[in-house]
C-alpha cells in the first residue's frame, strides 16, 4: 500500500480479489438463506446475485460463477445436481456477452435478463419436474410453493444487484472504451 496526500491505494489485483472475495460471501449467504428451513418458500437469492454478477464480467468468469450458483442451487434445493448449474452456466455467459456488447450496465436491463433467465427457468422448473408426470395437487405446488418463491426472488433482485454494482465501483475495474483512428495508408472503396 502506498500512501499519498492522505490517502491510501491499493494495488489494483488486491481489490480484485476482494471483489471476488466478496461475491463469494454473498453467494455461500444465498446458499445458507435458501436452506434456512422456515418452512415457507425462500428467495433464491442466487439467481439475481449469478445474473448481476455476470453484467459486470467477461464471458468466462460469468460462466464460472453461474455454474458454481447453479450447482449450490441444485443441493439446496434437493434436485439433482447439473440442470440449474447448466442454465446459470449458459445464461449468465451470454448475459455478460450481451451487456458486453449491446446492453447498458443499468438497472432496468438486469431486471429484463432476470426476468427472461428466471421466467424460463420456473417454466422449465415446473413442467418437467411436476405438470408432465401429472402429480396430484402439481397446480397447488406453483401456487403455494414457486410462485412465492419467485416473488421473494424478484424483490431480493434490486439489493442484491446494488450490493453487486457497489462492489464493481470500490475495486476500480472499469472498462474503458478504446476507439481506433483511422489509418491512412489503408485504402477505403
Amino acid at each position: 500500500m502506498k500512501r499519498n496526500e492522505g490517502q491510501i491505494n491499493i494495488h489494483p489485483n488486491i481489490k480484485i480479489i476482494l471483489k471476488w472475495i466478496f461475491f463469494v460471501v454473498m453467494m455461500i449467504l444465498g446458499y445458507t438463506s435458501s436452506t434456512s428451513g422456515s418452512g415457507k418458500p425462500a428467495g433464491l437469492i442466487l439467481f439475481p446475485l449469478a445474473v448481476a454478477v455476470a453484467a459486470y464480467e467477461n464471458e468466462i468468469p460469468a460462466a464460472i460463477f453461474g455454474s458454481c450458483a447453479g450447482l449450490l442451487l441444485d443441493v439446496s434445493l434437493g434436485k439433482l445436481p447439473g440442470f440449474t448449474a447448466l442454465w446459470l452456466c449458459l445464461c449468465c455467459a451470454g448475459a455478460a456477452s450481451l451487456f458486453a456488447q449491446l446492453l447498458r450496465k443499468n438497472i432496468v436491463n438486469f431486471l429484463l435478463i432476470f426476468l427472461a433467465v428466471g421466467g424460463v427457468y420456473l417454466w422449465i422448473d415446473y413442467y418437467f419436474y411436476y405438470k408432465i408426470w401429472a402429480y396430484e395437487g402439481y397446480e397447488t405446488v406453483l401456487r403455494k410453493i414457486m410462485i412465492p418463491s419467485a416473488l421473494k426472488t424478484l424483490a431480493w433482485a434490486n439489493p442484491v444487484f446494488v450490493l453487486v454494482y457497489l462492489a464493481e465501483r470500490l475495486s476500480g475495474a472499469s472498462r474503458k472504451l478504446e476507439l481506433e483512428e483511422q489509418d491512412k495508408n489503408i485504402e477505403r472503396v
